[in-house]
């Protein structure tokens, strides 16, 4: 798992993430990611286009990620997630939780951006 953290604005943060968010990716990942996303108290997109798959390990990440942004008024919002990826969000309900769009354009939207 690859992970790119870059700012917009110094109001923004944007993650790229590569790979798969399985137990050892989210492993490797994990304090990079909640600290890149939710050390901050600003809104956050995840570009998920180049994920092949998720895993529980996965899920937990972006939720507790997710959540700790919450509660420092802020939101988190997925976008480009590929059909498989897609479909295990779909079983989870992870929209109940976090905003899942197809597009970046989308993701910026849901933060009136």
């Amino acid at each position: 798992m690859e992970m790119n953290v870059t700012e917009i604005d110094g109001t923004l943060t944007k993650v790229q993430l590569q790979g798969r968010l399985d137990a050892m990716g989210a492993d490797r990942i994990g304090l990079r990611f909640t600290a890149g996303v939710a050390g901050q108290p600003r809104n956050a997109i995840v570009d998920l286009s180049g994920v092949s798959f998720v895993a529980s390990l996965g899920l937990r990440l972006l939720i507790s990620t997710a959540r700790a942004l919450d509660g420092k008024g802020a939101k988190l919002v997925l976008y480009g997630a590929q059909e498989l990826v897609q479909g295990v969000f779909d079983d989870a309900a992870l929209d109940q939780i976090i905003p899942i769009v197809a597009t970046e354009t989308e993701a910026l939207a849901e933060l009136g951006r």
